[in-house]
């Protein structure tokens, strides 16, 4: 049994996926391999920020001669204007050379009989550079966009487009395969006797896709160890995640499958309360093994406090090992474990406060908190900073109960 501590920085060291290239909709998640920077300036020309005219030169008197073709011309077909000119534009079209601003439609009188533009009294639109977005505004061209080891998330992605990319290098998705043992585990109805209701299947897809992975099959296997060695495998997955069976009773068939399929164990059990008998393994083909205890709040406790290390790890994401926790005062004092670090969760507005209901195979503690707090052997007093792990999707939000 290692440190928790310890066991976070084994997730946290192992090496990130190999990037790839996919198209733009399809990288959307993945941890940037490279920075996206502007290919050329953006905007690549000036162009009107407003619906109206161009125009050039101080207003004549009798206004200024509209020009025939303008938003419906092709940018290299634009004339170029001369004092006393104007042309029609929308918003986005290229801006002629030779205008110094653009007089929008609601600041301005047309006539269709004289084809003469006026501008209204008093409008600021005749400043010099008016409602021109000038080229490269945004960015000039080779100037960085968006760093490496950034997600890539659907408004980046936006603006790798806007950028002319159809494709970026991107760490592909940790991809997870879920395995949940237990005969005595059942998916519908109310438990009987010697039973208990999974509460594990229903919940680990959407978790770790919050957790910045991609949950792929899940399956069920009858504390079969020969079994769960052939499913170990077959795996294809980054990860295969189990849950249940990780103890050393002839019942529980997670050790006995890892040994059979010869895999390198890289944590044996963690010394935390509650979670201890989850382990990390790597199969001969690479795939990653982390398996959880199956009491609820024992393996929701594991797979937040190294399971999103590893993630992250492979993912490519920067500072895996501390970028996702915070450190918070306690409102309270927070009694430690009897041994080992202690996961507690704790709800944290107001400062960190113990849920109720947060015995290892209890669930409904875990439910309404916000975090889980890593409390030492020598525990927490009130006003005592502690480190906290946010649980993916239970942010607190201003409408929330």
């Amino acid at each position: 049994m290692i440190p928790l501590d310890e066991a976070r920085r084994i997730a946290a060291a192992q090496p990130a996926l190999r990037p790839w290239e996919p198209p733009l909709a399809e990288a959307v998640g993945g941890i940037l391999a490279e920075a996206v920077t502007a290919r050329q300036s953006i905007p690549h020309t000036d162009t009107s920020a407003m619906d109206g005219w161009a125009v050039s030169g101080p207003q004549p008197e009798q206004g200024w001669e509209i020009l025939p073709g303008g938003a419906t011309s092709p940018a290299d077909l634009l004339p170029t204007l001369k004092s006393g000119q104007a042309i029609g534009v929308v918003t986005g079209t290229p801006i002629p050379p030779g205008a110094d601003s653009v007089l929008r439609s609601e600041h301005a009188d047309y006539s269709d009989a004289t084809h003469r533009l006026r501008a209204a009294p008093d409008t600021p639109d005749l400043t010099p550079g008016r409602n021109i977005r000038p080229c490269g505004a945004e960015a000039s061209q080779g100037g960085e966009l968006l760093a490496a080891a950034q997600r890539l998330t659907p408004l980046r992605a936006a603006t790798a487009a806007i950028a002319g990319y159809d494709a970026v290098r991107v760490r592909p998705t940790p991809t997870v395969q879920i395995i949940a043992t237990g005969t005595e585990v059942i998916s519908t109805g109310l438990p009987g006797p010697g039973q208990v209701r999974d509460s594990f299947t229903i919940a680990l897809p959407a978790l770790l896709t919050a957790m910045g992975a991609a949950p792929g099959t899940v399956s069920r296997n009858q504390d079969d160890a020969a079994a769960l060695t052939a499913a170990f495998a077959a795996a294809e997955a980054s990860i295969v995640l189990t849950v249940g069976g990780t103890e050393h009773s002839a019942a529980d068939p997670v050790r006995p499958a890892l040994a059979e399929a010869d895999a390198e164990i890289l944590i044996p059990a963690v010394d935390m309360r509650p979670g201890h008998p989850m382990t990390l393994a790597r199969l001969p083909q690479g795939t990653l093994v982390l398996a959880l205890p199956g009491n609820p709040l024992a393996g929701y406790a594991a797979l937040i406090a190294v399971g999103q290390v590893l993630i992250d790890a492979l993912a490519g994401a920067p500072d895996p090992l501390t970028r996702r926790q915070l450190s918070l005062p306690a409102a309270q004092p927070l009694e430690p474990a009897r041994r080992g670090t202690r996961l507690l969760p704790v709800t944290t507005p107001g400062g960190v406060h113990p849920s109720a209901h947060h015995r290892p195979h209890m669930m409904r503690g875990l439910a309404h908190a916000q975090a889980l707090a890593v409390v030492p052997t020598e525990g927490v007093s009130a006003g005592q900073e502690v480190t906290c792990l946010p649980i993916p999707t239970q942010e607190v939000l201003p409408w929330d109960g």
